[in-house]
């Protein structure tokens, strides 16, 4: 799942807002685009990638909902595909992991390049995802 403040910046309250609340255990349940993407499955990770600034992963979710069609998040004359997730685990911009470094750990993933929501990631980036994320954040992997 992708996140550009520039494009969209909704949360309620706002984004720290929502952090607070996923942190004291209190998942936050939203609708959230998948692009183009016409198949998630309910129980897919959901990696939240902050884009346009401070590049990173932020946050983790787990899509609750199949695939399907409402009004677009920026433009009301058009429709795109999203889901339901629930997010379990969310950090401030100033503590994602980096691009950087997820260049180096999931290097098969082009992470330059991801400019909408909905890329799938292989099981064995996943794994790895999950993996970063426990190391980087001093705790369990997310969602296990």
């Amino acid at each position: 799942m992708g996140w550009n403040p520039g494009l969209w910046d909704e949360w309620p309250g706002s984004y720290a807002a929502v952090v607070e609340r996923v942190a004291r255990g209190e998942p936050f349940v939203t609708q959230w685009s998948v692009g183009a993407r016409r198949t998630v499955a309910p129980g897919t990770d959901a990696w939240l990638l902050r884009q346009g600034g401070s590049y990173g992963i932020i946050g983790h979710g787990t899509v609750l909902t199949d695939t399907y069609e409402d009004v677009h998040f920026a433009d009301p004359r058009r429709t795109a595909n999203f889901v339901d997730v629930s997010f379990d685990a969310l950090v401030v911009e100033e503590d994602r992991i980096p691009r950087e470094l997820l260049e180096v750990v999931v290097p098969e993933i082009a992470w330059r390049f991801q400019f909408r929501s909905g890329n799938r990631v292989s099981r064995d980036a996943n794994a790895r995802l999950h993996d970063l994320w426990a190391h980087a954040m001093g705790g369990p992997a997310p969602g296990r």
